[in-house]
């Protein structure tokens, strides 16, 4: 990766001796450099937060950033921060990070990642990115780790990064996201669960939204219409049950949306050939509003016929 410390610096102290700001142009002129070269050595300058740019019409002009001191930084934030040099050494940890892998600053400060015998930065994915990180590329994964008999979720960044010296860098942003992983995994198991007890019923179960919209079918339901569940989404109850493009005269979703009570009717459907007994019930949200109805249908066909 290309160094331009000696430009970087130029640029740097140019702007802090005029905090009025600069264009491209002036800072060409100022340090005998072409525009061109500027643009790119303040795009670097930009990327690493030491230059701010401001627009007034059609003229872009840069200042020296108002930078907040490393160490405040690393104290504000609740995620794990390393900050590595070229070599992946080392330079700085967050007090946030060494009471996770529960170690000492000295013990870890001036070593490579590579070297470092805990656990912790045995995370393969660590050192691999770190190394394209140098080449600018910024990656993030997710890894789960062990310690003391505990998983942990981590989402890790590798921010490239250019230091005051003109150097490059990485620098490490890891968030615990152990809660929320865990949240998931509990509402996917309930999501199944609901799935698992919803196909298990012997009824005929459905919901649908307000504009008769099927949203979710059981395997019961789509059985009977010798459908696919996923078959019976997005249609509309009573091109399924009816073979009609509006409302059954008879309609029990009708009836609980204007009475927001459940409601049962039985019915013969001549298109099905069929007795049945629909139930609708009414969703209701918070603010009482009926966003859609849950409907229980039983074939009576037989008993009808006894």
């Amino acid at each position: 990766m290309e160094s331009y410390q000696e430009e970087l610096t130029q640029i740097k102290t140019i702007l802090k001796n005029n905090p009025k700001g600069m264009t491209v142009s002036d800072i060409s002129r100022e340090i005998n450099i072409n525009r061109n070269s500027v643009a790119k050595y303040l795009d670097i300058l930009r990327i690493s937060g030491h230059v701010e740019m401001l627009t007034f019409g059609p003229a872009k002009v840069f200042f020296p950033s108002s930078r907040i001191p490393l160490s405040a930084l690393l104290t504000f934030t609740h995620d794990y921060i390393a900050l590595l040099n070229k070599d992946l050494k080392f330079l700085q940890v967050s007090d946030n990070l060494l009471k996770f892998i529960d170690t000492q600053r000295t013990d870890i400060i001036g070593k490579t990642i590579h070297s470092f015998t805990a656990s912790f930065f045995q995370i393969p994915e660590l050192a691999i990115n770190a190394k394209k990180a140098l080449d600018g590329t910024e990656l993030t994964t997710e890894k789960h780790y062990l310690q003391n008999n505990q998983t942990y979720y981590l989402r890790i960044r590798h921010v490239p990064t250019t230091f005051d010296d003109g150097e490059p860098g990485v620098t490490l942003v890891i968030e615990d996201i152990t809660d929320r992983k865990q949240t998931e995994e509990k509402m996917r198991r309930t999501i199944q669960e609901w799935e698992t007890t919803f196909n298990s019923i012997s009824d005929m179960v459905f919901i649908q939204n307000n504009d008769f919209i099927i949203q979710r079918a059981n395997r019961s339901f789509a059985e009977f219409l010798h459908l696919t569940t996923e078959e019976c989404i997005g249609k509309k109850c009573h091109q399924l049950l009816h073979n009609l493009n509006t409302t059954h005269a008879s309609c029990p979703c009708q009836q609980a949306q204007h009475t927001k009570k459940t409601t049962t009717v039985e019915i013969y459907e001549p298109h099905l050939k069929r007795y049945l007994i629909i139930t609708a019930s009414p969703i209701i949200n918070d603010n009482g509003d009926i966003t859609g109805s849950v409907h229980i249908m039983r074939d009576i066909t037989e008993q009808k016929q006894h």
